[in-house]
């Protein structure tokens, strides 16, 4: 279960992972929560996007699908017995749903993840089919819990829980419906555990850990005792791995890796034999997601083809690939099968943060079941450009209507929240007004170091090679100079995390170029932030950035920090252009850039939208 979207697995955007530090924007890519949750598929970009449709999976006996879908701002579960059904609410809470399940036999009860404030993630079920559903807390309410699987005969829950003021996970497994029966199975050592799957008619689960972007690992797992055995023993060269699946069968794991390629493929291995087969080698692009029917005869694969979504269908005894035509373009995750061959999924387009489709797949027709505030938007484009070194820097931009809006248009420039996230042409969400209604452009630059594009492209920005991104930045100034629709001399950068502190970076780097800046928890030291993170942690931060404790690298990441290490004082040279800041890391910030003499303003995180808005209409808009 999860509660936002942390940095994906590499190529893996319905992957799962935790982390510890990530932050939680609108149901978007934000990162690094604070507390645990798992990697969801990747169906919004850039943490910008308002709420639309998620669908959560099928009822075990009837044709009706649960979904969640915000309600006054708050996500919360919903049942649609039919396609473009009236939806009936299951959840009138104030805490937002982060992923739920109907119970797998009969349906009756659904669990469901939900925020608390200060314990973190907690377990529910509720009535599915009550009039009047109350939900009832099946965890302790005194520390997080994430990953919930339901066992296959419904009698079991598996969930990995986190015990405060200690490292590492429990393996946990209950009764849902006495849920004092509790008992932990296994103690994980670290942090960056998920249960993936259990099987059915079995007693085992899959289980993955992530120690980087570049390597994890997946397990079996006994329910029973909760021994692991490994399944990817760790080798000479780094693989990442990612979405294990049992067949239907129990003879094979299907999963992704990057074992034999730049990109995630698809594999089957074969757990009698112990062999690994590519089923996707002709594919050049991630796959992303994938979901193999109940028969076991096909399976369902998303492809990630430059940032848009592509889904086939692959015949698992011929290997014959064949693509679904007429599915929305944009971003398509959460794959579920039902019995009779048909396929519901949720996409996220240029109309829609959100809608959930199903696919009959002997017929190849397309059924919409939802249409979260339909409205005609504009579509993006995308584009590429080349670095100073010749890299490719992938572009996903937003251009207002030239006809509506006269003379060469400000700019504002999305960076990514951090290292491995992919900006993908989507729904544009919460800044659609400053597009729509003030002819303000949207570029959202692709630097090195993002996903979807291969594993050399996700490593051009380790240690040292951090620096590089600026200069990617500076070509997609320049690019943005030479649009005849675009006026290069009014361009604001808005950055959150890792893409605060470059925003803050860059406006210093090119201050006659840049109007003013909109940054959201920027990292203000980066030796400091990788020093107090969790342990666990620790190795794979440094894989990214370096290791602080070496002198040279210690000096570039101070070189490349908001902040000195007592975050007091700015480094030489800082921003001249005013700045808008929001969360933890706002006021000190604040108070430095003051110091210096610099504009800066600071805002609640929760009222950043608006303030954004007038700040940026301000700046970019005002003589």
């Amino acid at each position: 279960m999860y509660g936002a979207w942390p940095k994906p697995s590499p190529g893996a955007s319905g992957g799962m992972a935790c982390l510890e530090l990530l932050v939680v924007e609108d149901g978007g890519l934000s990162r690094w929560l604070s507390v645990w949750f798992c990697v969801a598929a990747l169906c919004v970009q850039v943490g910008l996007h308002a709420d639309g449709v998620r669908f959560h999976g099928w009822h075990p006996e009837r044709r009706e699908m649960l979904i969640s879908a915000p309600r006054k701002g708050i996500r919360q579960l919903w049942v649609v017995s039919g396609p473009m059904g009236k939806p009936r609410q299951l959840t009138f809470s104030n805490r937002p749903v982060y992923e739920a399940m109907f119970e797998p036999i009969s349906g009756k009860w659904v669990l469901f993840a939900a925020g608390e404030p200060k314990a973190g993630p907690q377990l529910f079920r509720v009535h599915a089919d009550s009039e009047k559903p109350l939900p009832i807390l099946l965890s302790d309410a005194k520390r997080p819990y994430s990953h919930a699987l339901w066992a296959p005969n419904g009698q079991q829950v598996a969930c990995l829980a986190r015990s405060p003021g200690k490292e590492g996970l429990g393996l946990e497994i209950f009764n849902p419906l006495a849920p004092r029966t509790a008992r932990r199975l296994e103690s994980l050592p670290g942090g960056g555990w998920s249960l993936e799957h259990w099987a059915v008619n079995s007693g085992m689960m899959l289980m993955r850990e992530e120690t980087s972007d570049a390597e994890s690992f997946l397990y079996l797992a006994d329910a029973g005792t909760g021994t692991l055995s490994v399944l990817t023993p760790k080798g000479q060269a780094k693989v990442a791995h990612a979405h294990p699946r049992f067949s239907p069968g129990m003879d094979a794991v299907y999963f992704t890796s990057d074992r034999e390629s730049e990109f995630q493929q698809l594999c089957r291995l074969d757990l009698r034999r112990g062999t690994s087969k590519v089923l996707t080698a002709n594919l050049k692009w991630n796959v992303e997601a994938f979901a193999v029917a109940p028969s076991g005869a096909q399976a369902a694969v998303v492809v990630n083809a430059a940032g848009i979504s592509q889904l086939h269908l692959l015949d698992l005894k011929g290997g014959k690939l064949k693509p679904v035509a007429d599915v929305p373009r944009g971003v398509v995750c959460d794959l579920h099968w039902r019995g009779g061959g048909e396929l519901g999924f949720s996409v996220s387009a240029a109309d829609s943060a959100g809608d959930v489709f199903s696919l009959n797949v002997d017929s190849q027709k397309l059924t919409r079941w939802t249409r979260h505030n339909p409205k005609a938007h504009a579509a993006p484009s995308l584009g590429i450009i080349r670095a100073f070194d010749g890299e490719i820097v992938p572009l996903v931009y937003w251009m207002p209507d030239m006809k509506r809006f006269e003379g060469r248009r400000p700019v504002l420039v999305v960076l990514p929240d951090g290292p491995g996230t992919q900006v993908r042409p989507s729904h544009l969400g919460l800044l659609t007004p400053l597009l729509e209604r003030h002819g303000i452009a949207v570029v959202s630059p692709n630097l090195r170091g993002a996903s979807g594009y291969g594993s050399r492209h996700r490593d051009l920005d380790n240690g040292r090679l951090r620096a590089h991104q600026v200069r990617d930045l500076n070509v997609v100034l320049n690019w943005i100079r030479q649009q005849p629709g675009l006026n290069g001399e009014r361009v604001a950068l808005w950055g959150s995390r890792a893409g605060g502190s470059l925003a803050l970076l860059a406006m210093a780097e090119f201050n006659a170029f840049i109007r003013c800046g909109v940054v959201k928890d920027a990292i203000p030291n980066w030796p400091e932030h990788i020093q107090n993170a969790p342990e666990w942690r620790r190795p794979a931060l440094r894989v990214e950035f370096g290791t602080e404790w070496d002198a040279k690298t210690r000096a570039f990441l101070e070189s490349i920090s908001p902040l000195d290490a007592g975050g007091e004082n700015l480094r030489a040279v800082s921003p001249t252009s005013p700045v808008l800041l929001a969360g933890a890391s706002a006021p000190v910030i604040a108070k430095a850039l003051r110091q210096a003499g610099k504009k800066a303003e600071t805002v609640e995180a929760g009222e950043l939208a608006g303030e954004a808005g007038k700040f940026l209409k301000q700046q970019l808009l005002e003589d």
